[in-house]
C-alpha cells in the first residue's frame, strides 16, 4: 500500500505546485482513494497530471472536513466525467468561519450535495482502507476547535465541534496506519478512537495536526500521548507548522518523524 502526497504547503520539486491545502492519494491494489482536494483545482489537477494520475483511476474521494483548504477542488472533480464515489461527514456542507471572520466553508449546489455519501461510523472503502467518522472522538484540551464557528444562517454563531471530521485507517501487515486532514478533534484523540476500533498496533500517523499555534507545554502533552501509542513513524505537515513539527521531533527522539511535502511517497 502506498500514500502519495498530492498537495501540501511545502514542495522540493520544481515541476509541481504547493499551496495552503492538503490532498493525498491512497493506493491499495487497483483502488485509488483521494483524501481531501486541496484549496482549489489548480495545484490539485496540475500535480495529479504530473504524477500521471487520471480521474478515471480514482475510485473514491473522501473529505476530511468542510474547510475550503481541504475541499476546494471537489467541485472541479465532480464536473469531470468519472464514476468515483464522494464521501464526507454529516454537516460537511454547513457555512463556517474562523478567527478572521470570513466564510471558509464549502459552497455546493443541491445537486452537488446529493452526490455525497455520508460517512456514518465507519465505511469500508477497500479490503484494507476505512473512512471513519471522528464524531466519536472525545473533545479534550488537545483538540483544535477554538475560534472556529458554524454559520447556520439564523444570526447565531455556535462553536464548530467538527462533527463532520473524517479520518482514514489503513490496515497492512497486521498493523494500522492513520491519516488525518487537520485533526481538529485532536490527533491523539483520533489515534485513541482508531485503537478502540481495531486491536492492531499503530504503525504510521500521517497528516495535518493543527498544532501551528500550540504552546511548548501543549506540544509536550501531545508528544506524550502520541508516544503512548508507540507508532513506528509520524509524518506530519500542512497545518502542523514547521516550528511545531521541529518541537515534536525533538520531544520524540525514539520515533522516526518526517515532514510532508508534495510528491512524497509513503509505503506501508
Amino acid at each position: 500500500m502506498k500514500i502519495k502526497i498530492i498537495v501540501d504547503n511545502y514542495v522540493a520539486q520544481s515541476s509541481v505546485f504547493a499551496e495552503h491545502g492538503f490532498s493525498a492519494l491512497i493506493c491499495d491494489g487497483d483502488m485509488n482513494i483521494l483524501f481531501d482536494t486541496a484549496s482549489g483545482s489548480l495545484a490539485l489537477l496540475h500535480n495529479l497530471e504530473c504524477f500521471k494520475v487520471a480521474m478515471e483511476d480514482i475510485s473514491d474521494v473522501v473529505l476530511s472536513h468542510g474547510h475550503n483548504d481541504h475541499s476546494g477542488g471537489v467541485v472541479t472533480l465532480m464536473n469531470r466525467e468519472n464514476n468515483c464515489r464522494f464521501w464526507a461527514g454529516e454537516g460537511f456542507d454547513v457555512a463556517r468561519t474562523g478567527r478572521r471572520g470570513v466564510d471558509i466553508g464549502l459552497k455546493l449546489t443541491a445537486e452537488q450535495k446529493a452526490k455525497f455519501n455520508i460517512v456514518d461510523g465507519m465505511v469500508k472503502l477497500t479490503d484494507n482502507v476505512y473512512a471513519v467518522s471522528a464524531k466519536g472522538c472525545e473533545l479534550t484540551d488537545l483538540s483544535h476547535i477554538d475560534d472556529f464557528y458554524l454559520l447556520p444562517g439564523d444570526g447565531s454563531k455556535p462553536r464548530d465541534n467538527f462533527d463532520d471530521e473524517v479520518y482514514i485507517i489503513c490496515l497492512h501487515d497486521g498493523k494500522m496506519s492513520i491519516l488525518t486532514g487537520c485533526a481538529h478533534r485532536g490527533v491523539a484523540n483520533i489515534v485513541r478512537h482508531a485503537q478502540s476500533l481495531f486491536s492492531h498496533p499503530v504503525d504510521t500517523i500521517i497528516g495535518g495536526f493543527h498544532t501551528l499555534h500550540d504552546s511548548k507545554e501543549k506540544l509536550a502533552r501531545l508528544a506524550s500521548e502520541l508516544q503512548s501509542a508507540s507508532p513506528r513513524q509520524i509524518i506530519c505537515g500542512h497545518c502542523t507548522g514547521v516550528e511545531a513539527y521541529a518541537e515534536l521531533k525533538a520531544m520524540m527522539p525514539e520515533t522516526e518523524m518526517m515532514h510532508t511535502q508534495v510528491g512524497m511517497n509513503i509505503f506501508l
